[in-house]
């Protein structure tokens, strides 16, 4: 009996809701018409961004057997089980892009803006720090801490770069911005690296994505082959010396037979043979550092790594953000659930 009051109290409640909301509503329509118009005033508003992306595909050393298949298993859950083969994996990657050296790299690049009278070529730092588009009451708000703070913006010459060590506060704030338009997302499965971009322009948006995958690209051969290449620095300097060794011997062979031709003195043809034998000797030494040479070079191809560009970065045409439909569903929804929230506050609280 307790349980049918209870529902038939409920239906009571709600007809009269509706019936409270029914009597209102030209009010809502009209909140929902506002609400609706300033949905189109903010949308339009918000400056239009375009993203970009690429995909590379990092290699990976092979495994064979239950390893191999271990191997799998744990890239899955970003486990890496070969580190010494693979000192940078690509689980590593998002950091290296966020990194403030690599993003110093990138505020270099040279891109093109267009402006209102025409096309200029600045660096991605300057764009970032002039040519930006704000909202109306970004501005709005902003300007009270300007006027207190007085920052002053810091442009980037023309060949200047920046030092990572040194950034002033605008600097900083520059490469944060820049760092939060990067993504670079790992798919654990395939091992496959996204790399997405999202600028005010659309063909910046793609040169930096391009910029990104090539600078990773070598940043991680140079510390995969930064002991390679430093062997066969080494084994170059020594094969050169070991060369010139060589010739010198025998040059000097050369000129002792020429100077002593015919003489049969048993003094001067041991001094012949000294010399032949400095001569091997050298010969010896410069033949073994020739092939130490070419199986330096032959571990330095082995150990570059290749990267595989499966998607290459395409100019968007269509601004992901702002989406003007989100925009205008929600402010519509707010205005109905205000209004309709204030007359059941209104008739359940104020009037009673």
């Amino acid at each position: 009996m307790d349980k049918e009051n209870g529902k038939g109290h409920d239906k009571t409640e709600l007809i009269a809701l509706i019936t409270l909301l029914w009597s209102k509503r030209k009010r809502i329509i009209i909140n929902c018409v506002i609400g609706g118009t300033l949905s189109i005033i903010v949308a339009f508003s918000i400056p239009k961004e375009y993203t970009s992306n690429a995909v590379i595909a990092p290699e990976i050393s092979a495994m064979s057997g239950i390893s191999s298949g271990l191997g799998a298993l744990a890239s899955i859950a970003g486990i890496n089980m070969n580190p010494e083969e693979e000192a940078i994996y690509p689980q590593l990657y998002p950091q290296i892009v966020s990194s403030t050296p690599f993003l110093c790299d990138l505020m270099v690049l040279p891109v093109e803006v267009k402006t209102k009278k025409d096309t200029l070529t600045t660096s991605l730092y300057n764009y970032l720090n002039d040519y930006q588009k704000g909202t109306w009451w970004g501005k709005i708000f902003s300007a009270p801490f300007k006027l207190i703070k007085h920052d002053e913006k810091e442009p980037l010459a023309d060949g200047a770069t920046l030092d990572s060590r040194r950034l002033s506060r605008q600097q900083q704030i520059l490469l944060k911005s820049l760092d939060d338009r990067i993504s670079v997302e790992l798919d654990k499965l395939t091992s496959a690296i996204f790399v997405n971009v999202t600028m005010q322009d659309a063909q910046i948006a793609s040169a930096v994505v391009d910029a990104v995958t090539e600078n990773l690209q070598m940043y991680v051969t140079d510390y995969r082959t930064a002991k390679a290449r430093k062997d066969m620095e080494n084994t170059q300097r020594m094969y050169d010396e070991a060369r010139e060794n060589y010739y010198a011997a025998q040059s000097l062979y050369a000129e002792y037979c020429d100077q002593h031709m015919g003489v049969t003195k048993q003094q001067y043809l041991m001094e012949q043979d000294r010399l032949e034998d400095e001569k091997d000797l050298a010969y010896s030494l410069y033949n073994q550092l020739a092939q130490q040479l070419d199986m330096c070079r032959t571990k330095l191809l082995e150990v570059t790594p290749v990267v595989v560009l499966l998607q290459p970065s395409t100019i968007p045409y269509k601004a992901t953000t702002p989406k003007k439909m989100m925009i205008g569903i929600l402010f519509v929804f707010l205005a109905f659930f205000g209004t309709s929230a204030w007359y059941l506050i209104k008739e359940r609280i104020i009037d009673n």
